[in-house]
């Protein structure tokens, strides 16, 4: 009889699609046929948590093909996680190198649009900024204060439009077609309330959010926006962000 850790290696091995001997116990009968009903039932369950996180992906390759390259993914990333909502996480990056869909160069970063909305809505709450707290902040201090952003922010930006994509997507019939050769996109995904919200942010509010989310200063983020924005509108936008409660805390 073999050890249990190898055998388990060996069944796992088995149940993602790779050759692995596993030998007959009990009463004698082929291992290999009694483990082929949860190779089955594990390939259909994570192709559709695939299918679930990434609807927009499935819509654009069709049903057949999503099928088939969730399952080279399933071979390549097994689950290492009882939390199914965990999985997936690398799907963007494998798109990105996956040969039968290099025609649709913005395929992997649509997915990657898909799992940060994930990403947010799964994140934890947050509490608005204390904006009465941020007015008694004497004004010398404010150059070298700090934001944090919300928990349910993320950033995406790509050369292809990504939310253009996903928004003509969520269609039933679209009466025009995309043009996928227009300027590429950053997307901000936050949650304000219940729901994630995406939003096209311009190269000064990119750069701003981006500086702040790495704990520059205040007045190292404006300088680095209107840098990148010459007209960015530093109290408007800084404004907007708050209101959207997308800067919930700062500090020293």
């Amino acid at each position: 009889m073999l050890p249990l850790p190898e055998l388990q290696c060996r069944i796992g091995a088995f149940l993602v699609g790779r050759e692995a001997e596993v030998p007959a116990r009990g009463n004698g009968l082929d291992a290999a046929r009694r483990l082929q009903v949860y190779r089955n039932n594990m390939r259909i369950n994570l192709t559709e948590a695939l299918s679930a996180v990434y609807p927009v992906t499935r819509r654009l390759v069709g049903e057949e093909f999503f099928t088939a390259v969730a399952w080279d993914y399933i071979q390549a990333h097994p689950s290492h996680s009882g939390n199914i909502q965990d999985y997936g996480g690398a799907f963007p990056r494998f798109l990105a190198g996956y040969g039968p869909a290099s025609s649709l160069p913005y395929l992997s970063d649509v997915a990657a649009l898909e799992w940060r909305h994930l990403e947010s809505a799964l994140a934890p709450p947050h509490r608005p900024l204390d904006v009465n707290a941020l007015a008694k902040v004497p004004e010398e201090r404010q150059p070298g204060l700090r934001f944090r952003l919300q928990p349910a922010a993320r950033i995406l930006c790509s050369p292809h439009p990504v939310l253009s994509i996903w928004e003509y997507c969520q269609t039933v019939a679209p009466e025009s077609d995309l043009d996928i050769d227009r300027p590429g996109e950053c997307v901000l995904f936050a949650r304000p309330g219940l729901d994630v919200c995406m939003r096209r942010l311009t190269s000064g509010e990119y750069s701003f959010l981006h500086q702040l989310g790495r704990g520059e200063t205040f007045e190292a983020a404006c300088l680095k926006a209107l840098e990148t924005e010459p007209e960015f509108d530093v109290a408007r936008r800084f404004t907007a962000l708050v209101q959207e409660e997308i800067l919930t805390e700062f500090y020293q």
